[in-house]
Order: structure tokens, then sequence, then C-alpha cells
């Protein structure tokens, strides 16, 4: 019994070690190359079974030098050639100093430098067929092999402060997902042909918030398969000059987000109603030739049904509704904002060019103790379809965060839900708040309000 025992005890143990092969591969498919390297000293079953892993994702801090990475990597590539292909390589690098150690490492194994290195890694991994290549470096590097412009397997690419070469052909057919963060290009020319040659491209995130020495005056983004556009320029930077168009046209998009500190100028076409838009601009108005910029900027986007606008977006609209009205969001159904406590007067103002909207979800931001609130009009929406309102901020029982409460509750018809957390710092806040609350009146008989006490995260009160 005792050696039945122990048997059982052992095949307990080590039951995972009886799955074949394949399978063991796909679970350390799922975890870090550090992690699947671990797994080699458990027995002779495992010491070789992550050579067989389609996968390679390193970070340079998990070696104690340049040097070391580099050894690990060649060993793997030599090791694992029966693989018949490599899925993903990702390589992140974050030395502060690589080219100093260059030198010694090309003394030591004869290579030219730790670019030469990657450009050969990369190529290698194009040959066996990488579905997903994420190359991260700290700076802007040496030019990209030009063997990923023709990566037929490719389906994923995020590159990061990369220098990436013109190419008379460019072909990617089968590549979904493209993230370029920082990277130096050789022309708006090029970085059109690179996007334009991803028959197939769902995602695309271009990103512009360090200095590079190229610039980039126009972006041009031209698809009719892509889903998804995430441009994130930052004009906070003393250096910046570039990227001073943005030209948008992706008949198919479902979601655009747009970050701009310096407000660039938007062409956007054929934006469908279905898109959802985040847009977090920044943009002043001292004069009627910026205010028409503005306003075109809001007109091409006034189709959409989906909307949320950052702090900084709404500022600026509120500069510029002094000088005139916002234009009309007729299709807008869902809303999203964020408004500075000096900007809540002008909430009423804003939403007179949503006369549809069905959903507002508000974040308050520096909301003083005692400051009043004055909301004169009644917009349109509030009497004929606003249906939701939630405010994020958690209330405290300030006068404006009351009368916030009571202007929708009193003037809108057909809301149906209001919802609300409450932040309270002593016990009975909490009730006093309540009281205020249940002696509002409500425009709308059918409406609940929900108030969810911030304390207790799953307890919620229906008023």
């Amino acid at each position: 019994m005792s050696k039945r025992g122990t048997s059982g005890c052992r095949t307990e143990e080590d039951r995972i070690s009886f799955l074949p092969d394949h399978l063991l591969c796909q679970i350390l498919y799922n975890v870090h190359t550090k992690t699947a390297v671990m797994t080699s000293v458990l027995s002779t079953r495992w010491r070789t079974i992550w050579l067989s892993i389609p996968l390679l994702d390193l970070h340079t801090d998990d070696f104690p030098n340049f040097t070391a990475f580099v050894i690990f990597i060649s060993r793997y590539l030599d090791l694992s050639t029966g693989s018949s292909c490599l899925h993903k390589l990702k390589l992140a690098l974050r030395f502060q100093d690589i080219s100093s150690e260059s030198w010694n490492l090309a003394f030591l194994s004869g290579y030219l430098s730790p670019y030469y290195l990657i450009t050969k890694w990369i190529n290698k991994a194009v040959t066996r067929k990488v579905q997903h290549l994420d190359i991260l470096y700290p700076w802007i590097v040496e030019m990209m092999p030009l063997s990923i412009y023709t990566c037929v397997t490719l389906v994923s690419l995020k590159l990061s402060n990369v220098s990436l070469a013109d190419s008379e052909y460019v072909s990617l057919p089968r590549l979904k997902i493209m993230h370029l963060v920082d990277n130096a290009y050789a022309n708006d020319a090029f970085l059109e042909k690179l996007i334009s040659s991803c028959p197939v491209l769902e995602d695309l995130t271009v990103v512009r918030n360090k200095y590079t020495e190229d610039y980039l005056e126009v972006l041009r983004v031209r698809s009719q398969s892509l889903k998804s556009l995430v441009v994130d320029l930052d004009g906070r930077k003393c250096w910046y000059r570039d990227c001073r168009v943005v030209v948008i046209d992706a008949p198919g998009l479902k979601y655009l987000s747009l970050k701009d500190n310096q407000f660039t100028s938007y062409v956007i076409r054929n934006l469908s109603s279905s898109t959802k838009v985040d847009t977090d601009v920044s943009f002043d108005v001292i004069d009627s030739s910026k205010r028409r910029v503005v306003r075109r900027f809001f007109t091409m986007l006034s189709n959409v049904r989906d909307m949320t606008i950052s702090q900084t977006t709404l500022e600026g609209i509120c500069v510029y509704l002094k000088h005139e009205q916002l234009p009309q969001f007729p299709h807008l159904i869902r809303l999203d904002a964020v408004l500075y406590n000096s900007d809540l007067g002008n909430l009423a103002n804003i939403l007179e060019s949503c006369q549809n909207l069905k959903s507002l979800v508000l974040e308050l931001s520096n909301l003083k103790e005692e400051e009043l609130l004055i909301l004169a009009s009644v917009p349109k929406c509030l009497r004929s379809s606003l249906e939701y309102v939630e405010i994020k901020t958690p209330i405290r029982g300030d006068v404006a965060e009351i009368e916030l409460v009571k202007y929708f509750l009193e003037n809108s018809a057909v809301l149906k839900k209001l919802k609300m957390c409450l932040r309270c710092w002593r016990m009975n806040e909490e009730s006093i708040i309540l009281m205020q609350l249940l002696r509002l009146r409500r425009c709308s008989t059918s409406c609940e309000v929900v108030a969810q006490l911030q304390e207790l995260e799953e307890t919620s009160l229906k008023l």
C-alpha cells in the first residue's frame, strides 16, 4: 500500500509532465521567456522543452549586461532552428549605454555592433515566418532591416524609437496591428505608403512625443480596413515643430482617439456615425481664423454618436463659446466629458449642440466648496431625449454638486436613471446628503436615483 501510495503521490506531483510536448509548449507560450527557461531545471524531460516554444520575449533588464543578452538570443536561435517558425519576437532594450559596451562585444565575438546583431535577429525571425514583431529601443537607432517591409506572415508590428528607411516595395498582406511610437521616418510619403500597404490593417497607433531628426509635416492615414486609430502628438515639447496636418480617411473606423497639445490641422473624411471618438486636443481661439479651424474640426466630428471629451478640450470649448455657438451634433447620443469647476456654467450651452443626447457621463475637476452654480437655460435634450446621467466624481455635498443634481432632476423630462457616488468623511454626512437628494423634485416620475457609497464599493441606494 505504501508503494501504491508513493507512486500515486509522484503521479499527482508530476502530472503535468505526462502531457505531450506540444501541450507543454502551448502552456509555456503564455509566459515570459525568462520564466519558460527556468522550467529547464525541473527534470531531464523539461530541459529542452523551452527551445521548442515559438516565442522569444526578452528585456535587457533580465540580464546582467548586454553581452549576456546577446549570447542568450544567439544560442536560442541556433539551438531552436528545428522549429518551423517563430511566432513572436519581442525585444526591449533599455541600457543607458549599449554602444560603449559594443566594442568589447565586437572584440569577443567578431560582430560589428549591437545594431548589426539585432538586424540579424530580425532577418532570422522574418525567415522563420514571424507573426508578431515588437522592438523597443530607449532612443532612436539605426535603420530597421528592409525585410520587415515584405514579411508576408507578419500580423502585428510594434516599433518604438527606430528609424524606418524608405523602400520602393512595401507589402504586408496579413498585418492587422501596427503601433509606431516615436520613430523616425524617411519622409511623409513613406509613412503613408507603409500604412496603405497593409490591406487588412485594423489597429493603428502613431505617437510623436519625442524629439527626432526628421520632421513629419503631414500624417496621412488612408485605409478601408482600419477599425481603430490612435494619434498622439505631444506639442508641449519645446522642439515640437512637425506634423502640422493630419489627414484621416478611414470609413470603417469604430474607434478614433486624438491627443494633441498644439492643435494640428485635421482633415477627417468619411467618418462613420458608429465611430466612437475620444478627443484630447488643446486649441486657442484668439482670432477668427483660429476659430474657423476649431469649427471645422468639430464639424468633421458632428456625425458621430459616441464621444469622449477631455478636460483640456472642454476648457477650449468654453472659451470658444464666448465668441460663437458650437456646431450641432444631431446624431450624438452618448457624451462622456470632464469639466473644470469654472466651466460648469457652460454645460447648458454645450448641451444645446447635442439635441438628441440620451446618455451623459460627467467628471468634475477642482470643484470648490460653497461655489454657486448657475444654469439658467434648459437645452432641448433635457426636455425630450436625455435618459441617463452619471456623475462619476464622488459627491461630498458641496453646494455646486447638489445644484447640478437638482438641475438634472428638475429639468429632465424623460430621465430614467441618475447615478452618482457619495464620498463622506463622517458617518452622519451620508444621511444629510441623502435627505437633500430625497427632497429634490423630479420632473420625470420614472426616474431612479442610484447613490453608491464610496466606502462600501458594492453598496448602492436607490432613492
